[in-house]
């Protein structure tokens, strides 16, 4: 990947930070041209992230410039790294289990109508059974989401609620969405998202998860274990492997 500018050398600094097999990582070792002022953007960064996933990833020393990841952090992002775009998909649908959607389901490239996965949450409500719905797009990436992709995603999930298709209608034929049928967006990337793509997800209450986001909501997943992917609090890629193996695909 070209570094375009000096925000761009700074996303690729977080990730090294992540993927870096030390748990204690120096950051003056990551680039022989990083200074006081990338450093203390890394910090300040991982700092905002580790207030979201409180029990998570990091223990950040101002005193000094070594970062002190949990034992799970490497392993878990170059798990992500490495992931095809196809596995990239099942595992960002994996993920959303998370959230409490009980069925998940993938979509194939060929008719995936600007959707990669799809969520379902059932809850009974009288004599009838209800459902909601997560709508996801996963983007295996190196580059910046764009906000022209989050736009088309959005006119994605509306065009599904009303069931406007250009390709075979039946792919969807078990998603019954009505008028109040609650859905929620969930746009993904392995990479980070441009300012005005981030402003768009919040200003349209799109869930926004990154390369950063990814690996530590996995390792919430593996402190509560709700995914199953773990041994004895430790991530196993053989166990995340058979995982992204059984999500179902829209045929």
């Amino acid at each position: 990947m070209r570094i375009k500018s000096e925000a761009d050398k700074r996303r690729l600094y977080l990730i090294k930070t992540l993927t870096s097999k030390d748990e204690n990582v120096n950051l003056y070792t990551l680039d022989i041209s990083i200074n006081e002022d990338d450093i203390n953007f890394i910090k300040e960064t991982l700092e905002l992230y580790k207030a979201k996933y409180p029990k998570c990833g990091f223990k950040i020393d101002y005193n000094t410039s070594v970062i002190q990841k949990s034992k799970n952090i490497s392993k878990i992002s170059t798990y992500i790294n490495n992931l095809s775009a196809d596995k990239f998909e099942r595992y960002v649908a994996l993920l959303i289990k998370i959230f409490g959607f009980e069925i998940t389901y993938a979509t194939k490239a060929s008719h995936d109508q600007g959707i990669d996965f799809v969520g379902v949450k059932k809850f009974q409500l009288f004599d009838s059974t209800r459902k909601s719905y997560l709508i996801g797009q996963a983007k295996k990436y190196n580059s910046l989401v764009d906000v022209n992709e989050v736009r088309g995603f959005s006119g994605a999930v509306m065009l599904l609620r009303s069931r406007e298709f250009s390709q075979n209608k039946d792919v969807y034929k078990n998603i019954f969405m009505k008028s109040f049928t609650p859905v929620e967006g969930l746009f993904a990337t392995s990479y980070f998202f441009s300012p005005p793509a981030l402003k768009l997800c919040d200003n349209a209450d799109i869930i926004s998860l990154d390369f950063i986001d990814l690996v530590l909501l996995t390792e919430k997943a593996i402190l509560e274990k709700t995914l199953e992917i773990e041994t004895n609090d430790l991530f196993i890629n053989k166990k995340v492997d058979l995982a992204l193996n059984k999500i179902d695909i829209l045929q």
